[in-house]
């Protein structure tokens, strides 16, 4: 394997940031501090995207038929990490902010894995703790890193497999094949992990071989990619059992379906490219430039920076040019180009000893951080208040062993008669096949006591509309119970889609008392109604009433429209 080196990375000088004065250590401590508070106060407050929801209610399905309700099939380490939250948590709200707060923890947590690859890359502590400023700095990190998705968690890991690499002065085969173990966790994690695996592999052996070290070229690729089987085959016999290679499967071909169909349904995203450029113009010129000048120092460069860099420029072109560039997917580059961002700077420091362009360039320097930080405080304003209530509502409405519909999964803690997710691909696949289309399946075949309404649904009603407007009554702003609303004298038609025991009800939700006509006997709710259509009349009582299946709706009822933007701003600010 590899000869012991002088670990130190090989800039042009440590100019920018060279000594360790106290002001200066404190200031940049207190500056880290802050961004790290606002990520725990984004953790709290900010709006929900919907994949959090459906990564974070994955858990309940561990251990209970995990595999076969997840479409398409994936890799679910994550939901390992998210079921402390169900554990912790006592209702639905309470455990997506847990989930929040956990992963904000694990972001710090990342903090510490950069800050010790800098250092293992020879930094000075000072020098390491402006590179984790400069990487709190980009906004798609402070807004993406504590979401409840599968990416911080497999980052988590993969800078973890980077720093086994770079830590001490020899490279030998037990940090390669750790390292292969923590690239095999993210994977778990994620398949996008991939992304780290091969920039891993790509860095390990590309550095030998230019050194025409063929043999330990081979090798290295050896070590890891066995580190890398060990867990991944523990994952498919632990949840595999007697048949693992289901497993297996999943894990290796469940992704093609996305990139197959992502093609369709996702033509517009190369949007999110753009806007994370534009909104981090001068950090990614600061970053890329540094890879650039590091480059071209190829051959003055130690085993260490090499490997990293080649790491660097493989993640970074693997994620800019995914096909999915969703603005969470950049955080998995994010941390390893703040990595080369002081090079630029000591380079520039170096060929300009006046003071005036020195004052300069730390001026814009200074400028663009602080810049980062009015961008921050303006995202605040894209709370999750109303999503949150209601989740709050649409959870009060269900008993446990209760089932409801929303294609989103925003309910954590309770089941769905189907994982569907109604992403664009199966928003267009559901039109297409109507009546034949798994949500028409759910809604008259299983259907559930609530729907959860959203944007979502409302690109379907045309497909699921017969399945809804008989069978369903809105209650509050976006959610419908299996019910009908009834007008004295009048009669409706019922299609009831849950048998059981129904009660009349007010627009408030509290019990009336009435009759009502059921295919020409007349009843006194609470009645026994079987599933199917019915021919229903309030004889007497209000003007109106709710049909409703038994339950407690005192105060869960609220007159108002559907909320339309409860995701908006979900990628913009």
């Amino acid at each position: 394997m590899a000869k012991p080196e002088d670990n130190k990375m090989d800039t042009s000088g440590t100019l920018f940031i060279g000594a360790c004065p106290r002001r200066l250590t404190l200031l940049l401590s207190v500056s880290i501090a802050i961004k790290v508070t606002l990520i725990f106060v984004f953790a709290w407050h900010i709006l929900l995207i919907m994949d959090e929801f459906a990564q974070l209610g994955y858990a309940k399905y561990f251990a209970n038929g995990l595999f076969d309700t997840i479409h398409p099939p994936k890799a679910v380490g994550f939901a390992v990490f998210y079921k402390l939250a169900h554990l912790i948590g006592w209702d639905a709200v309470s455990i997506i902010l847990v989930a929040r707060m956990q992963t904000a923890l694990l972001a710090c947590g990342t903090l510490l894995l950069v800050y010790a690859c800098a250092r293992a890359l020879g930094e000075q502590r000072l020098r390491a703790l402006f590179i984790i400023l400069v990487l709190l700095c980009f906004t798609n990190f402070m807004e993406r890193i504590f979401r409840t998705r599968s990416e911080p968690l497999a980052l988590f890991f993969a800078l973890a497999a980077v720093l086994v690499i770079l830590r001490g002065h020899t490279l030998n085969a037990r940090k390669i094949f750790i390292a292969g173990i923590l690239s095999g966790l993210a994977f778990l994690v994620t398949q996008k992990s991939a992304f780290f695996n091969l920039a891993l592999g790509l860095g390990l052996v590309i550095d030998a071989t230019l050194r025409k070290h063929f043999i330990d070229a081979i090798v290295r690729g050896f070590y890891l990619t066995a580190g890398w089987l060990l867990p991944a085959i523990a994952y498919c016999f632990i949840f595999g059992g007697s048949d693992p290679l289901r497993i297996a499967e999943g894990l290796i071909f469940g992704p093609v379906e996305v990139a197959v169909y992502s093609s369709e349904a996702y033509n517009g995203i190369r949007v999110y490219v753009l806007q994370t450029l534009l909104d981090n113009t001068l950090l990614y010129l600061l970053c890329f430039s540094g890879m650039i000048m590091a480059l071209k120092r190829w051959k003055t460069l130690n085993e260490k920076t090499r490997i990293a860099l080649i790491f660097s420029f493989v993640i970074t072109t693997l994620v800019f040019t995914h096909n999915q560039p969703w603005p969470y997917v950049f955080i998995m580059a994010l941390p390893f180009i703040s990595l080369w961002s002081l090079v630029p700077l000591d380079s520039l420091l170096a060929q300009n000893r006046r003071p005036a362009t020195r004052l300069f360039i730390l001026a814009v320097t200074t400028v663009t951080l602080v810049s980062s930080y009015c961008l921050n405080l303006s995202y605040l304003k894209i709370n999750n208040v109303q999503q949150l209530e209601l989740v709050t509502r649409a959870e009060a409405l269900l008993k446990p062993d209760e089932k409801y519909f929303d294609g989103i999964g925003m309910l954590p803690n309770r089941l769905e008669p189907t994982t569907l997710w109604l992403d664009a691909w199966y928003v267009l696949k559901t039109r297409r096949e109507g009546k034949h289309s798994e949500a028409w399946q759910v809604l008259t075949q299983s259907p559930p006591k609530v729907i959860i309404w959203s944007y979502r649904l409302s690109n379907i009603y045309s497909a699921i509309a017969e399945a809804i407007d008989n069978s369903y009554v809105k209650v509050a702003p976006n959610i419908r119970l299996a019910g009908r609303q009834l007008h004295i004298g009048r009669q409706e038609e019922f299609n009831v889609p849950l048998s059981g025991r129904y009660q009349l009800y007010s627009e408030t939700g509290t019990p009336i008392s009435a009759q009502i006509n059921v295919e020409g006997i007349t009843l006194a709710p609470p009645v026994t109604l079987s599933a199917g259509a019915k021919t229903i009349t309030l004889l007497n009582g209000p003007e109106k009433a709710l049909l409703l299946p038994e339950g407690n709706y005192d105060g869960l009822f609220k007159d108002g429209d559907d909320n339309n933007k409860l995701f908006a701003h979900t990628y913009y600010r």
